[in-house]
């Protein structure tokens, strides 16, 4: 799409409904009639055929059948850029780098990967013949299983291990925060699937 950029995913700790869905692109620069400068957007939603986005600053921009959100390709001449949208844009590879030499970096948590697989230390398994190792149903590795959680939660899981090369690809709002085991699927608790890797 022309004058668009990717955004990153609307990563929360908060419930979200089913109906709200991820924006994967975005304007490359928006503001509301009511603000002093141009912000570049980070990530979006959407919901009720509405568009709401969060800025590189931290500004949410929602459009309203009174206030829509304006929106440009290229910022007119003498208009104000947020100085912290338009960094953090640049440094986190949203757009080129900017010119004169110099090099910005940023880099967004959301698009880590965990240090150690989320299905670390859970029961999100698939036991193995034997007893003693699992197949990790979030990265698809098989790894020894302990007993774990102590007398008032006891569990078979997972020993911590990093996550394999076929790691679930994670919920847009949750990343792999929040997963859970329902009538042998992997899923985010807010309900989104996690589809497990094949064997």
């Amino acid at each position: 799409m022309p004058g668009t950029v990717p955004l990153l995913p609307p990563t929360t700790g908060s419930a979200v409904s089913l109906d709200i869905q991820a924006l994967t692109v975005g304007p490359r620069f928006l503001r509301t009639r009511g603000m002093s400068r141009w912000h570049r957007p980070r990530s979006g939603s959407r919901h009720g055929g509405r568009d709401c986005y969060t800025a590189w600053c931290g500004y949410s921009i929602g459009s309203s059948d009174r206030a829509p959100v304006l929106t440009a390709e290229g910022v007119p001449a003498g208009e104000l850029v947020c100085a912290t949208c338009e960094g953090r844009a640049i440094g986190a590879g949203q757009e080129e780098q900017p010119p004169g030499g110099r090099r910005l970096v940023f880099g967004p948590r959301e698009l880590q990967l965990p240090k150690n697989c989320p299905g670390s230390r859970r029961a999100l398994l698939a036991p193995l013949p034997g007893g003693t190792t699992a197949r990790c149903l979030l990265c698809g590795d098989t790894h020894p299983v302990r007993a774990m959680g102590g007398p008032y939660n006891p569990r078979i899981a997972l020993i911590q291990h990093p996550p394999g090369e076929r790691l679930v690809e994670p919920c847009p709002f949750h990343r792999w925060r929040q997963p859970t085991l329902t009538d042998g699927a992997v899923s985010c608790t807010c309900g989104r699937p996690m589809p497990t890797p094949a064997a």
